[in-house]
């Protein structure tokens, strides 16, 4: 894809030195549940999976390990039955009966994320907060953060992004582009949830609050951003021929101002909230052509600005594993696809013809991605990927 990482790899769910690797074996030499409660856990009724799981608690040889296997094990079957939210009554349990383990292991608090963005009047921030305070781990947090932003969760979001980032700017075992991915992520949410608070925030406060906490690492964009994002300023209406003619240095910062742009486009036309328009940053650059165009055609605008095919068709068939990870940034790039062209069509960059039998091609290809958005633990996302990229005639 144009402009795509091709060194991007999955980032761990779990905290690094986890164990995961060893056989049963080495571990019931050691410690943890013997082999055969796994064996009476397979086979056991939903029921008596909580009763073995809670019970679990009170063996000696509990570990985190087995608090990953069991907690993941009986989520699934609770999620199967439409018992989910029974889970909060086993992590209940699990902190009183064996607090060391349920501390212990970055799974329980996960779980207690989705538990609380999943069930009423939850203290989500709390649970975003206590796991970044104890993971600091950047693709952890970050996929939960995007969860919180797709449902305009702003002050969770950048609690749980802000109480990570001293970690996150420390750890040198991540690759650079994380970073500025992560720094990206988290000065959109200081200034969506500026906005939100004070719709009137000036450049000169934002900039105060976030050199206060990125100090250096605040991109050169944010100007661009706060007066492209709120529509104080519009994007320079170009010519196609414009866009064709700059070189790839001028044309990236183009391109991402008209990202900007279009984001207020998604709020006003689209109803989507703050925080949730963000959310096409990085993503949809990645599939966006980039400054050579359709496969080096670069004849029109839209050679330029609407994803090539065969990419698309790449982006919703093989990247499964990505999508597992950053599930609303991928289901926020999906929805935003068809109001992308549409927005080009209005400023004259495609035209009818051109758009139409895009978005006919490209909404076959789209209607194959809702069974993939399961893994994200998000019922409602899956609702809506079935209801927007699988209801009805593309041209409806």
């Amino acid at each position: 894809m144009g402009n795509e990482r091709w060194d991007k790899a999955p980032g761990a769910q779990r905290l690094p030195g986890k164990s995961e690797e060893r056989t049963r074996q080495e571990r019931e030499s050691t410690a943890g549940l013997p082999l055969t409660f796994y064996e009476s856990l397979e086979a056991a009724s939903v029921d008596e999976k909580l009763v073995l799981a809670r019970e679990a608690a009170g063996h000696r040889g509990f570990d985190e390990e087995d608090a990953f296997e069991i907690g993941s094990r009986v989520e699934q079957a609770l999620e199967e039955a439409g018992r989910y939210a029974e889970f909060e009554g086993l992590l209940d349990a699990w902190r009183e009966r064996a607090p060391r383990v349920y501390d212990a292991e970055p799974a329980v608090r996960t779980w207690r994320v989705e538990l609380a963005l999943r069930l009423p009047r939850r203290d989500v921030k709390g649970a975003l907060v206590s796991l970044a305070r104890q993971t600091g781990d950047a693709a952890l947090v970050s996929r939960l953060a995007e969860w919180c932003l797709y449902r305009g969760r702003l002050e969770e979001a950048r609690a749980g992004l802000l109480e990570a980032w001293p970690r996150v700017r420390e750890d040198e075992t991540l690759a650079e582009w994380t970073r500025v991915d992560y720094v990206t992520r988290s000065v959109l949410t200081c200034m969506d949830a500026g906005l939100r608070e004070a719709p009137d925030l000036s450049l000169e406060r934002l900039n105060e609050q976030l050199s206060a906490l990125f100090d250096r690492a605040v991109p050169h964009w944010v100007g661009q951003g706060l007066a492209l994002r709120t529509g104080r300023e519009q994007w320079g209406r170009r010519e196609g021929r414009e866009l064709l003619d700059m070189p790839p240095e001028e044309f990236f910062d183009e391109q991402r101002a008209l990202v900007m742009a279009f984001e207020k486009e998604l709020r006003m036309r689209q109803g989507w909230p703050w925080g949730r328009t963000q959310l096409l940053f990085p993503e949809l650059f990645h599939l966006l052509p980039g400054p050579f165009g359709h496969n080096g055609v670069v004849k029109r605008a839209m050679h330029l600005l609407l994803p090539v095919l065969s990419d698309l068709e790449h982006w919703v068939r093989g990247m499964a594993e990505e999508r597992a990870l950053h599930p609303h940034v991928h289901a926020a790039t999906a929805l935003a696809l068809r109001p992308w062209g549409e927005f080009l069509h209005r400023l004259g960059l495609v035209d009818d013809g051109e758009l139409a039998d895009w978005w006919e091609r490209a909404w076959g290809m789209l209607s194959a991605l809702p069974e993939q958005f399961a893994t994200s633990n998000d019922p409602l996302l899956v609702e809506e990927a079935h209801r927007f990229l699988r209801g009805g005639w593309p041209h409806g």
